[in-house]
């Protein structure tokens, strides 16, 4: 069965300021059904706001809107959710120090009983990453040493690592996740060999990026496969999220692309911002239960 993802990003006009109905947005998308709850992350933005690697031209969401920091805000969803599993999309992993993710992400897992996705990606805003004291021109390598490193803390015994970015010996980080292993690890980003080889080797999934068609889903899903094959994995164990984008701010008709997706392999579709649909805390789950609905469960 399709599973549905449903962002909790993007909220204003939806929810009062300061996250005010954050979790009681959550608390109906789930009675909705929803699979996933989803947020994304910027620790800081700047007021121009161009290079985004999935927007044409300018970022599309103004530089003041509020962001959360998703493992803050989706461990309070988990207290007052039970079932739908908590997923960023993406937190940039580059950013933080690669041993107190570890630490942050599994201690999410406990906290929600081992209902964690973790979407990362490299991020791409430069005055982001000055800000931080990050080398932008270093993040993509600093994402794969990130994940590697998390991978090995989240394993049973005192964890060995060592890559360019960051190295440690016989630590042991607790406690350790719910999930045996950690967390599922999605990566995001677009439909290339590069995206492809770190869903291959580090990953559990493919988040996608951008204003994908669904020909761009099955060229990703292609290129994953060879990746996977490369190196003797099963192609079927990846996961493929996207985003369905908005038909005239009408659900009927946004839900109605998403076969084409499911098609072309996508596994999981994300709803657009709730935001699109309604602007009443109060009608979200009827538009969860009807995304759902279409979706055959």
């Amino acid at each position: 069965m399709t599973r549905l993802a449903v962002p909790l990003s993007h909220l204003e006009g939806l929810s009062r300021p300061g996250q005010a109905d954050l979790l009681a947005i959550a608390v109906a998308a789930e009675r909705g059904g929803a699979d996933q709850l989803v947020l994304s992350e910027h620790v800081a933005l700047g007021a121009v706001l161009d290079g985004h690697p999935g927007a044409v031209g300018r970022f599309p969401f103004d530089a003041d809107e509020e962001y959360p920091d998703p493992l803050v805000a989706l461990a309070a969803v988990a207290a007052v959710t039970s079932t739908a599993r908590m997923s960023t999309n993406v937190l940039i992993a580059p950013l933080r120090p690669a041993v107190l993710l570890a630490k942050l992400v599994a201690t999410l897992d406990v906290v929600s009983a081992g209902r964690v996705d973790l979407g990362v990606g490299a991020g791409w805003y430069e005055g982001e990453f000055a800000a931080m004291g990050v080398p932008v021109a270093e993040r993509e390598q600093r994402l794969e040493d990130t994940v590697g490193a998390c991978r090995a803390l989240w394993a049973a015994g005192p964890a060995t690592f060592t890559s360019p970015s960051v190295s440690f010996e016989g630590l042991v980080c607790s406690p350790a996740p719910a999930q045996p292993g950690g967390p599922p690890v999605w990566f995001g980003g677009g439909a290339s060999r590069r995206t492809a080889r770190k869903v291959a080797t580090l990953g559990d999934g493919w988040t996608v990026m951008g204003d994908a068609t669904p020909d761009d889903i099955a060229a990703g899903v292609r290129l994953i496969a060879e990746a996977c094959e490369a190196i003797g994995r099963d192609p079927a164990a990846v996961s493929v999220r996207c985003s369905l984008r908005p038909v005239d701010g009408d659900l009927e008709r946004t839900m109605a692309t998403a076969a084409a997706y499911v098609d072309a392999g996508a596994s999981v579709v994300q709803l657009p911002s709730l935001r699109t649909f309604t602007r009443e805390v109060a009608e979200v789950e009827a538009v969860v239960t009807a995304a759902r609905s279409s979706l055959g469960g």
